[in-house]
């Protein structure tokens, strides 16, 4: 599953029971009574105490508890092992690649060979690759992983951050490429997504977390530094209250010699405020920012190619429009001009620089396009895709002299190109894909809403196969981020093989249509959302595809914001549902770690209307006046530093203590966070819990131990 967590834990074993059987009594959990009244709405919450670091233990008690019951459950599934055997065959037995970097013709590539448990970062040049660095010795873990890569202009340094069980909070270290030497004292407290960049003469650039959390929240505060590469001094250049307030993270960016660095006010939103300032003062440790666009200019991106300026806004164009302005000496933009306007079959997504021009990547009903303006100017040109695919994003060569970027597609694993001067480069870097893919079909089709729009969605099956099947439902719904698009997933091949379907539901929230569709989802229409999901379900129903009670339903991270809302607001459609790592206690952002930074996207507890706007979409607020659920499985990883775990605990708490004799699950993972970085058996073991548990669920299977048998453990 695409936005799946990648968890497991407490594998044991059990003499398998036949039949169904009902739900043993929950395990013993305290409840607390609060009632609290916030802006006017009442809420009750007696499962808040989870949310107290003091109490973690307890709370962690409690997970475990849910995991053994969890595990006895899936251990006596019949197809447990069948899933398990077959990811193993054509999954994780084929190579595949990650991220990485390029530089001119040097290229750092993250690979996963068929006995590897996470990536590692391998050196090629020439044609020629070798193995560079190994995740377990640099982070000093087995379960140590890589997050952001970067090689310096001239191609002859890189950094490499890794991080510990899927925490994606780590240490970056720096090293010259030709020996393999470390050259500099690692820098610690680095998000995985974010490189530490080499700038000027021996400089670096980096965004790096407090050392002491603001109100215990580790994303809150994060700072951009210059600092020398011999270890001198860092100089905070922006971030924690400078030109950033502490709830936004401050990323700041350099391209090869150009005269000024772009800042950004970022957070999880699809645009952002930026800024700019003269490189010199960037460097010198005293930048001089100007805001360039605000959070009403609705930018997603900006980029610098010389004195211009260029931005990336939806403000009046909902598929995307690039203006283009001057600078003067000291940031200040000029009278602006459009460089490219989107349309509905060109959805503008993202913006990079060469020396040579402007590349843009676009959409079209999921798929990418890639386009390419000379020196910055129109008329754009579509560079030919060797694929109907789909890039996650684009990026400058470290050299400046091109950009890189995945391309993947239904049946084709992930390939890296290049472009340069407008031409497209095959790097010969690719993952290995299942033969058996090329027997899957894929059918385009539209579920309508209960207010009539037409909603896009994504079927893939067997050829030729026909009538009701288990079939699994994806949506996120959430940052106008798409969920039909053209892309390869080994672990979804081996519920096909078994014969099973999967569709993609573009619910609004997403960004398959546009920022239209994005707003259509968000705030005070989420419920819009909601609605969407279940018109795909119903869809997959009538068309004589799902069984008869509906299909399962799954969505994580966001997604968890809307499937289990979508469930107990009107279950009838589902038949069953698997929420991972999912943010299921909404109006409780406020004190959850990284969720200052989701206000802007989700909305501001603060305030009164938007508030409303979060209890509305608040799945653990919904279970009191729930009238059923369907059979649920909901996942964690307690390393997860991007959704606080204690979110799903209180929400299956409550589940249970409201239906104990209904079907409800929980498991966790000490070995994963969000999803991002698990090793390679752990992402593997979850997967096959995952889909015996929505194999048993739409085939009336679901078996557990009896309620002594989880006393003894």
């Amino acid at each position: 599953m695409r936005y799946a967590a990648h968890l497991a834990l407490f594998v044991s074993s059990l003499a398998l029971t036949q039949g169904p059987v009902s739900a043993d009594a929950p395990p013993q959990v305290r409840s607390v009574p609060l009632t609290e009244t916030v802006h006017g709405i009442t809420l009750e919450d007696e499962y808040r105490w989870m949310e107290d670091p003091a109490n973690q233990a307890e709370m962690l008690a409690f997970v475990e508890r849910e995991n053994v019951r969890t595990r006895a459950m899936l251990d006596a599934l019949p197809e447990r092992a069948w899933f398990l055997q077959r990811l193993t065959e054509i999954s994780s037995s084929l190579d595949r690649i990650g991220g990485g970097a390029v530089c001119g013709d040097t290229i750092l590539v993250k690979r996963t060979g068929a006995q590897d448990r996470l990536a590692k970062l391998y050196l090629r040049r020439g044609g020629q690759e070798r193995l560079f660095l190994d995740p377990a010795q640099v982070g000093g873990s087995e379960l140590a992983s890589f997050g952001a890569v970067a090689m310096s202009p001239d191609c002859t340094r890189a950094s490499v951050q890794v991080s510990n069980a899927g925490s994606e909070m780590g240490t970056t270290h720096i090293y010259d490429i030709a020996s393999g030497r470390e050259i500099a004292a690692p820098i610690e407290r680095i998000w995985g997504d974010d490189p530490v960049e080499f700038v000027g003469k021996d400089q670096l650039l980096y965004t790096q977390l407090l050392a002491t959390p603001i109100d215990g929240d580790p994303m809150r505060g994060a700072t951009a530094f210059v600092a020398p590469l011999d270890g001198g001094e860092p100089v905070a250049v922006m971030g924690n209250g400078m030109t950033v307030a502490p709830q936004n993270a401050a990323l700041v960016s350099v391209r090869p010699g150009q005269p000024f660095a772009v800042g950004t006010a970022a957070s999880a939103r699809a645009d952002n405020a930026f800024f700019v300032s003269p490189t010199g003062a960037l460097l010198a440790g005293k930048p001089r920012w100007t805001e360039v666009a605000t959070l009403d200019d609705q930018v997603g991106a900006a980029e610098i190619s010389g004195n211009l300026l260029y931005l990336l806004t939806t403000k009046d164009n909902g598929a995307g429009s690039i203006m283009r302005y001057p600078l003067s000496a000291d940031g200040q933009k000029g009278e602006g001009e459009e460089v490219l306007a989107g349309a509905p079959d060109l959805l503008i997504k993202q913006m990079r620089f060469d020396v040579t021009g402007l590349y843009v990547l676009a959409s079209r009903d999921g798929a990418s396009r890639l386009l390419y303006l000379p020196g910055g100017r129109g008329p754009a040109r579509e560079i030919a895709l060797p694929f109907e695919g789909f890039s996650f994003g684009i990026d400058a060569t470290e050299d400046g002299h091109g950009i890189a970027f995945p391309l993947t597609g239904w049946t084709n694993g992930v390939t890296i190109f290049e472009a340069r001067g407008g031409r497209l480069i095959e790097t010969g870097i690719a993952s290995q894909i299942w033969d058996g893919a090329a027997e899957m079909t894929v059918r385009r089709m539209e579920a309508t809403s209960a207010d009539g729009t037409r909603v896009p969605m994504v079927m893939l099956r067997r050829e030729g196969a026909l009538g009701r099947t288990p079939t699994i439902v994806e949506a996120y719904g959430g940052y106008g981020f798409d969920t039909v698009f053209p892309a390869y997933d080994r672990n979804i091949m081996a519920w096909l093989d078994k014969g099973g379907a999967v569709a993609y539901c573009g619910t609004r929230g997403g960004g398959e249509r546009g920022r239209e569709w994005h707003e259509g989802g968000r705030g005070p229409s989420k419920p819009r959302g909601m609605e969407d999901l279940a018109a795909c379900a119903n869809a997959l129903t009538r068309a004589g595809v799902a069984p008869e009670q509906g299909p399962l339903i799954t969505g994580a991270s966001m997604g968890g914001t809307l499937v289990p809302t979508a469930a107990l607001r009107d279950p009838k459609p589902f038949g069953a549902m698997i929420t991972g790592v999912g943010v299921v206690n909404a109006s409780r952002i406020g004190v959850a770690e990284n969720g200052a930074n989701q206000f802007d996207e989700m909305g501001n507890p603060a305030d009164p209307h938007q508030f409303r706007d979060l209890v509305a979409m608040d799945a653990y607020q919904m279970i009191p006046s729930a009238a059923s659920l369907p059979p649920t499985m909901m996942v964690i990883g307690l390393n997860d530093n991007r959704v606080a775990p204690w979110m799903t605990a209180k929400w299956v708490a409550r589940a249970r203590a409201k239906w104990p004799d209904a079907p409800i699950y929980l498991r966790g993972d000490t070995r994963a966070g969000h999803g991002i970085g698990s090793a390679e058996d752990v992402r593997r073991e979850e997967i096959a819990d995952q889909y015996a548990f929505a194999w048993a669920a739409q085939n009336g299977m679901l078996v557990q131990a009896a309620p002594q048998e989880i006393q003894d453990r």
